[in-house]
């Protein structure tokens, strides 16, 4: 029998391979660079030259919180530098932050006829559109972001965004049409070193029997190739001009070659309200979901989620969020791993240089032991890190890695010690836009844990090739 700590894991890898191809953590849409074209049909400009000087000191008055002045500043040298991208893109920005939006959108359009996959612009000519009372627009330009596959943090401000694209009074009954969705189609392809979570060795020494005991077949690490598909939906239905219902839904399988008792599959839904205003957004929803092992159901999950996102300025957001419930294996030989639990945890992102993005999150939580596990409760605290960045056209690379420390309260009975878990996980990607909608990316995986239970101790190095379609 399999150890439901390593089933739970390789369920974590195989959600955290689908949410990955979604997002990149708590971070923003990456920007398609300009193609030479694109840059020759611009004013071109070395580093150093006048206009980067003009603007580091916008930038700095707008940070001493003279807003309307650092739009002045750079107001005056527009007939100077105009058809410039990025002259341009802080015109548009500033002229939004000091209330002048109708000048935003001038400014912003000019870099969107450059550039019309400048994702920064369309966020910020669609907050002008707002502004401006333009609902329409404000909407077509938030579901086509919507539509680029951006990542959670950034989603949920683009839904916080088209929420607000509507009439005020609108009242309580929702609008014809005002239901949105989105989703996404992906398959993968690839090979894992160690598809069973499960450590190297075939022999472990048990303290409490002094003696050297062979480990089952099944529980040495089997190295194999695998396929998968994957599919999600979010929707939302306005209500009036701050609260929506919300939802989705999603759908995982993946196959290995040949070790077919370590396939693992998954299915997950959601419901819930938000709401939103201008610069935050406040979630609370109810999770249930069911993952398989080896085509047999393998446990439940049922949780209460509630997550709040706040913009501090235009360029970096924050997080907090806390869920809890109940963990329940189906199987009955298993049932004694049956937990309850809650997690607790903060973050943020940030944009860099209109293109290039970064998040971190940290968070604790705790398991409630129900069941009878011989470990007794666990507690842990993690951290995780990622970035991304927009390389070439159509090109963007993004790295994560997360750290976990996983603590138990009770002594082993076989291992006569409290079990101490260091957990480690690195992931480099490179993706390419095949199509507005389609991407396909290259990923490389290193999970590392180590423990002071031997049998707990394991690493695995796993790639993958994914092609995604997003819808709406």
């Amino acid at each position: 029998m399999r150890r439901p700590q390593k089933i739970f894991a390789v369920t974590l890898i195989t959600i955290a391979q689908a949410v990955l191809a979604c997002e990149t953590g708590a971070a923003e849409l990456a920007l398609r660079p300009p193609s030479k074209l694109m840059l020759a049909q611009a004013n071109v400009y070395e580093p150093r030259s006048p206009v980067d000087e003009l603007l580091a000191r916008a930038k700095s008055v707008s940070a001493s919180g003279k807003l309307f002045d650092a739009y002045e500043l750079l107001a005056q040298a527009e007939d100077a530098y105009i058809g410039i991208i990025e002259f341009d893109y802080a015109l548009g920005r500033a002229a939004l932050e000091a209330g002048l939006p109708d000048k935003a959108t001038l400014a912003l359009s000019r870099v969107l006829a450059l550039e019309p996959n400048h994702a920064g612009a369309m966020i910020d000519i669609g907050r002008a559109y707002l502004a401006l009372g333009n609902y329409e627009q404000a909407r077509v330009t938030f579901e086509t972001l919507l539509g680029l596959n951006p990542p959670p943090a950034v989603r949920a401000q683009l839904q916080a965004y088209l929420e607000q694209a509507r009439p005020a009074g609108q009242g309580l009954s929702p609008r014809p049409g005002g239901l949105s969705s989105s989703g996404y189609l992906a398959a993968t392809l690839g090979r894992n070193s160690n598809v069973n979570m499960s450590p190297g060795q075939s022999q472990v020494f048990v303290p409490v029997f002094g003696a050297i005991y062979e480990l089952s077949n099944q529980n040495v690490a089997k190295a194999d190739g695998f396929a998968g598909v994957m599919a999600g939906v979010d929707a939302s239905l306005p209500l009036n001009d701050t609260y929506s219902l919300i939802g989705g839904g999603e759908i995982s399988q993946r196959r290995n070659n040949h070790e077919s008792l370590f396939d693992l599959g998954g299915l997950g839904l959601r419901v819930g309200i938000a709401a939103a205003t201008q610069t935050q957004l406040l979630r609370g929803q109810l999770f249930t979901g069911r993952e398989y092992q080896g085509g047999s159901p393998s446990r439940d999950m049922n949780a209460l989620g509630v997550d709040y996102l706040r913009s501090a300025g235009t360029d970096t957001q924050l997080l907090a969020f806390a869920q809890g419930g109940r963990l329940r294996y189906v199987p009955e030989t298993i049932k004694i791993y049956d937990a309850s639990f809650v997690t607790l945890g903060v973050g943020a992102s940030r944009k860099f240089a209109g293109e290039s993005t970064a998040f971190v999150t940290i968070s604790t939580g705790y398991q409630n032991d129900v069941g009878g596990n011989p470990s007794g409760d666990r507690g842990q605290l993690r951290l995780r890190v990622g970035a991304d960045a927009a390389i070439l056209p159509r090109w963007k690379l993004m790295g994560t890695a997360a750290w976990e420390r996983g603590q138990y309260n009770r002594i082993d009975p076989s291992f006569l010690t409290e079990r101490l878990d260091f957990w480690t996980y690195f992931e480099a990607a490179l993706e390419h836009s095949l199509a507005q909608r389609t991407s396909l990316r290259l990923s490389l995986a290193q999970t590392d844990q180590r423990s002071n239970i031997s049998i707990y101790s394991y690493d695995r190095t796993e790639g993958w090739l994914t092609l995604r379609y997003d819808f709406r």
